[in-house]
């Protein structure tokens, strides 16, 4: 299904019961993110779309969560399942001849409806829904409800823009999701992140001496092109042919007030105006998807030249923070779309997940069938070959029968066939500008597991339950076993070594595999647990392999190597010389408050 633009969204998301109006008056200073947040992380009975029509000092009403569960996300793309996009996807980059002219003319006809959606060339117009209102004259960002998503950010942010760019040697258009900072009524801070393409745009501009570069801010349109902002599409490869092939048919694009650029004309609201190549502000901080504060840095600011929208406009946004949240379910989109694609040069990935306790950078598992030693590392090694992907933390690889989306499953595998001395694979490589772990800024250790069954090895016999008293004993009460062959545990780091305490640990369990958390930490979340673990590591430095080094020739019948997984907090005593951010979390005045509300709001308890 195609919408012609987000309100006929809205009434698809209400007509199927997956919105909620909330007409009691709200603060976009953290109250709405308290709501939002409770709503992501409550039941999938609870979860919808809200729309706040009264947000205090302010007439535009506000969306958020309107992505936030497989459901949504598919209607968002007009799909019924998310499984259908990847199907679709599948048949357009199949480059095997179809067998039977009728699978040659099926064939053929769902190409030409491509070629026809996005070979048409943009649809073009000169009276637009987003110029309804012009504001060229003293434009100010006060009329919009700009979100203040945590107590310690660095002020009101803009999360869920299209920031449309073009390159300035080739004129090839980018969109990207980069937040945006409001500094004051005309200026914002753009965050666009090293690997990314509107930074990649600045750089080209700076070599050829510009001193700055045009840039339009797009809200709402078709959800299908709200959501492509966030695609990670190879550079040069307009995001919005990406949204038009979803759709069906072209975006539409109107010429901008001030700037020579286009932007959607279904959209409804645009922030016109420019980078100065030559200003950089500390932006931040701010609380990100990885479930930290990103710590102040310097970044471009955009100069706004004028805002329109249209005459009734609504605020589209998001949160992010701890997972789950509604950047997930966007996140699961892409897996199913891209999974095509990684397919069609690494033929012998079955499947991939990107589970929400990775935040997208710090996990990938998929599963294959391997037919010769070391294939599981040549996919490995092609996935962190393929664009963004460069910077996953950690990949898992799985046998084919393995359900990747089904985490016990995975874990249960990477505690069988698992010899930690032997299968794994430690590089040192990018990885994701927001990774707080990493011993230097963008570049860290990372790690690749081989999880498969390994057929000339004998089985593992079943490791021994721990001794609960010896283990509380060495750790303290917060510790668990989840899985057998795992403890895991919390530590007072000012009283306790961890390398010591894993070596203690392993004279008394010594099958186990050991990971350490802070002290305050929630051992028996094992969302919470996973998160942790794949966020507050480098690979490269926090772990220790009992019986190691790794080394993939040991003899196949020695004992099987244990790992111990250091995910504690680091500073300077761990070797990590950058700061440690804190963790997200709302204040007690905020959580009172939305209390004492919530009956107001209308949502089911």
């Amino acid at each position: 299904m195609t919408y012609a633009d987000l309100r006929v969204f809205i009434a698809r998301l209400e007509a199927e019961g997956e919105l909620i109006r909330i007409t009691a008056p709200v603060s976009a200073h953290l109250e709405i993110t308290e709501i939002t947040d409770r709503i992501s992380k409550g039941p999938d009975a609870h979860n919808k779309a809200l729309l706040f029509e009264q947000v205090e000092g302010h007439t535009m009403p506000v969306l958020i969560n309107a992505f936030g569960s497989a459901r949504r996300m598919a209607l968002a793309l007009g799909v019924d399942d998310l499984e259908q996009v990847r199907r679709n996807l599948a048949r357009l980059v199949d480059l095997k001849l179809p067998s039977g002219m009728s699978a040659m003319i099926s064939r053929g006809t769902e190409l030409l409806g491509v070629l026809r959606s996005i070979g048409l060339g943009p649809n073009r117009v000169r009276k637009a829904p987003c110029q309804e209102v012009i504001i060229s004259e003293n434009p100010s960002l006060d009329a919009l409800p700009i979100l203040t998503c945590w107590p310690d950010d660095g002020g009101p942010y803009i999360t869920l823009p299209q920031v449309i760019t073009r390159d300035p040697i080739t004129g090839a258009r980018n969109v990207g999701m980069y937040r945006l900072q409001r500094y004051d009524e005309r200026t914002l801070g753009m965050h666009w992140l090293r690997h990314k393409g509107g930074a990649e745009h600045a750089r080209e501009a700076l070599d050829r001496q510009q001193d700055r570069i045009p840039v339009a801010v797009a809200l709402g349109g078709d959800p299908a092109q709200m959501w492509c902002a966030s695609a990670p599409l190879p550079p040069g490869i307009d995001e919005y042919l990406l949204a038009s092939w979803l759709r069906g048919r072209p975006v539409p694009f109107v010429k901008c007030i001030t700037q020579d650029l286009e932007v959607p004309a279904n959209a409804e609201i645009v922030i016109e105006g420019y980078v100065d190549l030559g200003e950089r502000r500390l932006e931040g901080p701010f609380g990100d998807h990885t479930g930290f504060y990103t710590p102040p840095d310097l970044f471009p600011v955009m100069r706004i030249t004028a805002i329109t929208h249209r005459q009734d406009a609504v605020y589209p946004t998001t949160i992010v923070g701890i997972p789950p949240q509604e950047d997930y379910w966007m996140g699961k989109a892409t897996e199913r779309l891209f999974l095509p694609l990684v397919q069609l040069f690494l033929g012998e990935v079955v499947d991939m997940a990107m589970p929400a306790e990775g935040v997208f950078h710090n996990l990938i598992v998929a599963s294959m069938q391997p037919r010769f030693p070391g294939h599981a590392q040549k996919a490995m090694y092609g996935m962190w070959g393929l664009g963004l992907m460069a910077l996953t933390k950690a990949i898992v690889i799985v046998d084919a029968d393995v359900n990747v989306h089904d985490p016990g499953a995975v874990a249960a595998a990477m505690l069988s066939n698992v010899d930690w001395r032997r299968d794994i694979t430690l590089v040192d490589g990018p990885v994701d500008q927001l990774d707080h772990a990493a011993v230097l800024d963008s570049y860290g250790g990372k790690i690749g597991v081989d999880a498969t069954r390994k057929p000339d090895r004998t089985p593992a016999p079943d490791p021994a339950p721990p001794p609960p008293d010896r283990v509380t004993a060495l750790v303290g009460e917060s510790w668990t076993a989840p899985r057998a062959g795992l403890i895991v545990f919390a530590l007072d780091k000012t009283r306790q070594s961890v390398r010591e305490t894993f070596e203690a640990l392993w004279q008394v369990c010594p099958d186990a595999s050991l990971v350490a958390l802070d002290a305050g930490a929630d051992v028996r979340n094992l969302s919470e647990v996973a998160w942790r673990t794949l966020g507050n590591v480098d690979w490269r430095r926090d772990i220790i392999i009992r019986g190691g080094p790794v080394d993939h020739f040991v003899p196949g019948d020695t004992p099987r190597g244990q790992i111990g997984i250091d995910a504690t907090t680091k500073g300077k005593a761990d070797g990590h010389p950058r700061p440690w951010p804190d963790e997200i979390s709302m204040s007690a005045a905020i959580k009172a408050l939305v209390d004492q509300k919530w009956a107001q709001y209308g949502i089911e308890a």
